[in-house]
C-alpha cells in the first residue's frame, strides 16, 4: 500500500514538471521515477537523473538526498496516484478499447467523433501499459480533468494486465476489438488470451460493450452478457461492412447501420482499419451522435506506420511497420487485392511474441504470401524463414541494403510493393533506403 503522503508527493511535484522514466531524458524540473525494467533498472540511475536537473526522484531504494523519496513499489506508485487523478474527473463516459490489432486506430476515431459532442480525452500515443496508462493520465491530467468523454487504450503482456488496468479505468463502455494471434506466445495458449481480453468487461461501471461480430466467440459471450451491447463486423451486426473500394486515392465505404450508408474516407484504409472505424462508429452512436458517418469524411489518419500508402516513380508503396500478426496480414491481403497493379510483391519479416506456436504461424504466413507475385524473406529474426516452406522467396537477407537494391533493381513501374512485420524488427529501414535509392535517380 502506497501512503497517500507519498502520493499526494508526486502529484504535487508534477503538476507544472514532467515525470521522466528515462535517466538519460531528463530535463532541469523533471520528476523522475526509477522503475526496474527488463532490460535496464533506474533505481541504478538515480544520480543521473539528479545531476541532469530532476527535481525529485521517487525510488525503490533508501537515499541520504532529501530530492530522493523512497517507495516500495514505484509502478504501483504511478497507478495509484493515476486513481487519484480519474476520481478527480468529471467524464460522462469512460469508453475502454482493447483488442490483439487496431486498438489505437480505434481509439483516435473514437475521440475524433467524440469530440463533436464535447471536451474528449484521449490516452497519448500507444500507451496502454500498467506503466504507459497511468502516466499518460498524469502528464496530461488538465486535459483529463476538463473532458466530458474520456477514451483509453488498455494493451496486455502478460495475464492479469488488464484487469489492472480496468480497475484504474473504471470504464461504462468497453471495446473488445478482436481476439487475433498476437503476443499469444506471452500466454498459456489462446484460451488464456481470450479470458484476458474477455477480462475487459469486469468493470463494475460497465453498462454497455461493443464486439467484433466476426468472431464467433464474441458472438457467443455477447448474447450473455447482462449489458446492451453491439456488433460490427462484415455482415449480420449492427455496423456491416458492405463493401469498399478505392478512388483517387481515397476509399469508398458501403455499410449498413440500421440502413445503407456510404462515406468517402480521406487516404487508403485497410479492411482493419474499417472494422475499426465500424467499433468506433457504434460508440459514438452510443453516445448520442446521431450519424457519426457525417463527420467521417473530415477525419485524416495520424498514422504512417499503419496501412500507410505512397506512390514513387509508378510504384505504389505499402508500409506497415507498427504490429504483425496472421490476421493483419490477412486484412491487409484482402486490401491489396482491391488495387489494381501488374504485379504485388511482398516484402516480410517476423511475426514475434509467437512462443510455441512461432513455427506453425510462419508456416500459416507462407501460405498467405502465396497471394503475391514475388515474395522477399527480411530474416533479421530467423523466425520468418519457416515462411518458406509454401513460398519460394525470390531473396531472403537480412541485410537492409542488399533488400533495398534488389528492390531497386527488380520492381517496375505499376508495381506494388508491401512491407510488413513486426515492430522490433525495423523493417523500415528497408523501406527508408529503398526510398532514398528512388528518389536519386
Amino acid at each position: 500500500m502506497i501512503p497517500t503522503s507519498v502520493i499526494e508527493e508526486l502529484l504535487s511535484y508534477s503538476e507544472d514538471n514532467r515525470i521522466a522514466l528515462d535517466s538519460r531524458k531528463v530535463s532541469a524540473g523533471d520528476v523522475f521515477v526509477a522503475i526496474k525494467g527488463d532490460i535496464a533498472d533506474g533505481n541504478d540511475f538515480v544520480e543521473d537523473a539528479l545531476s541532469a536537473g530532476a527535481t525529485r526522484v521517487f525510488s525503490n531504494r533508501p537515499c541520504a538526498d532529501p530530492r530522493v523519496i523512497t517507495v516500495h513499489n514505484t509502478v504501483e506508485l504511478l497507478m495509484e496516484a493515476a486513481k487519484e487523478v480519474m476520481s478527480r474527473s468529471h467524464l460522462k463516459s469512460r469508453i475502454a478499447i482493447t483488442g490483439s490489432n487496431g486498438k489505437t486506430t480505434t481509439k483516435e476515431i473514437t475521440a475524433f467523433l467524440l469530440s463533436q459532442l464535447g471536451k474528449t480525452f484521449k490516452t497519448a500515443g500507444n500507451l496502454n501499459t500498467e506503466i504507459g496508462l497511468p502516466l499518460s493520465l498524469l502528464e496530461n491530467r488538465r486535459e483529463l480533468l476538463s473532458a466530458k468523454y474520456g477514451v483509453f487504450e488498455l494493451g496486455t503482456n502478460a495475464k492479469g494486465d488488464i484487469r489492472k488496468l480496468v480497475d484504474l479505468v473504471e470504464p461504462n463502455l468497453c471495446v473488445l476489438l478482436n481476439v487475433g494471434t498476437a503476443h499469444v506466445g506471452n500466454f498459456g495458449g489462446i484460451d488464456e488470451l481470450l479470458e484476458e481480453k474477455l477480462s475487459i468487461f469486469e468493470s463494475g461501471k460497465l453498462s454497455r460493450a461493443v464486439l467484433g461480430g466476426t468472431d464467433e466467440r464474441l458472438r457467443k459471450f455477447a448474447a450473455d452478457m447482462p449489458v446492451e451491447t453491439r456488433l460490427f463486423g462484415r455482415n449480420d451486426a449492427d455496423f456491416s461492412i458492405v463493401d469498399f473500394s478505392y478512388d483517387s486515392g481515397e476509399t469508398l465505404l458501403h455499410f449498413d447501420c440500421e440502413g445503407d450508408r456510404f462515406v468517402r474516407l480521406k487516404g487508403i484504409w485497410s479492411l482493419g482499419q474499417l472494422m475499426d472505424l465500424g467499433a468506433a462508429y457504434l460508440v459514438a452512436n452510443f453516445e448520442g451522435l446521431e450519424e457519426p458517418s457525417i463527420f467521417l469524411s473530415d477525419y485524416k489518419s495520424p498514422f504512417r506506420d499503419r496501412f500507410s500508402v505512397e506512390h514513387l516513380h509508378g510504384i505504389t508503396l505499402i508500409s506497415d511497420f507498427y504490429n504483425s500478426s496472421l490476421e493483419s496480414w490477412e486484412s491487409a491481403i484482402v486490401s491489396i487485392e482491391k488495387l489494381s497493379h501488374s504485379r504485388k510483391i511482398a516484402v516480410a519479416g517476423s511475426i514475434l511474441e509467437q512462443g510455441e506456436e512461432e513455427a506453425n504461424t510462419h508456416e500459416k504466413l507462407g501460405r498467405l504470401l502465396g497471394k503475391f507475385d514475388m515474395t522477399i524473406l527480411f530474416n533479421h529474426d530467423k523466425a520468418i524463414e519457416a515462411a518458406s516452406k509454401y513460398v519460394e522467396p525470390s531473396l531472403i537477407t537480412d541485410s537492409v541494403e542488399q533488400l533495398a537494391e534488389w528492390l531497386f533493381e527488380n520492381v517496375r513501374k505499376g508495381d506494388l510493393v508491401f512491407l510488413k512485420a513486426s515492430r522490433a524488427v525495423a523493417l523500415e529501414r528497408v523501406h527508408k533506403a529503398f526510398v532514398e535509392m528512388m528518389r536519386n535517380v
